[in-house]
């Protein structure tokens, strides 16, 4: 065991320990005022108010993001290289010791063995990856009418190992949809601007199935605006 790790450990415990003595006081003394935000301070910084990932398998190892949309099985596509940046960085940044195979050595070996080459494992093992976190994007719209940006899309993922070709994971987002009410009028912003956006907000969505997150997340989604 890691001793960053290890002190990590330690400092939940005091945090869990510090809780459940918060917790006790204030049955105790459950007049006394800002006893009741104490605690919910503890519980927030402890992470007991978090939803547990819903695979916790990318932890400590080598993992190829391969991100598909309907372009991108014959070439390149915008969409799906924006989207697999934003799942990587959230993957960087919240998953303990994973490893994420460079994004330019996944599209060589797509360049040398074709773009419609969509076997995971096979790429998976050509870039050295243990696993292969495979997003597969399809029904992308940006717009909902002439003058609205709105997006939507069915996004199904799965983690495949790369050894043996066994699905480790699956799950499905169906009809993941920004804004949910209304839309952004196309005289506020671009559609290069709002694709960031949209496909920013959907990373994150899909990152998050792989480490825990804040349960108040959503609700600020709409007060995001296209800039």
């Amino acid at each position: 065991m890691r001793l960053s790790r290890f002190h990590s450990s330690g400092r939940r415990s005091r945090l869990v320990a510090s809780l459940g003595l918060t917790a006790v006081v204030c049955v105790l003394i459950s007049s006394q005022a800002g006893c009741l935000g104490l605690l919910s301070n503890l519980i927030h910084a402890s992470g007991a108010d978090k939803i547990p990932a819903a695979y916790d398998g990318l932890e400590e190892s080598r993992v190829a993001v391969v991100t598909l949309t309907e372009n991108s099985q014959f070439s390149d596509d915008i969409s799906a290289r924006i989207l697999g940046r934003n799942v990587m960085q959230w993957l960087a940044k919240e998953v303990d010791d994973i490893e994420l195979v460079r994004e330019d050595k996944i599209a060589n070996w797509r360049d040398t063995h074709g773009w419609d080459q969509i076997e995971f494992a096979e790429i998976g093992r050509g870039v050295d990856a243990e696993k292969v976190l495979a997003i597969e994007v399809m029904n992308l719209k940006l717009r909902d009418g002439a003058t609205l940006y709105r997006g939507r899309a069915d996004v199904h993922i799965s983690v495949i190992d790369a050894k043996t070709g066994e699905e480790l994971f699956s799950r499905d987002i169906d009809d993941f949809t920004y804004p949910n009410t209304a839309g952004v009028y196309t005289n506020e912003t671009t559609e290069a601007r709002f694709r960031k956006l949209y496909l920013g907000i959907l990373g994150k969505r899909i990152a998050r199935q792989f480490y825990p997150y804040d349960r108040h997340d959503d609700f600020a989604l709409d007060s995001i605006i296209a800039r």
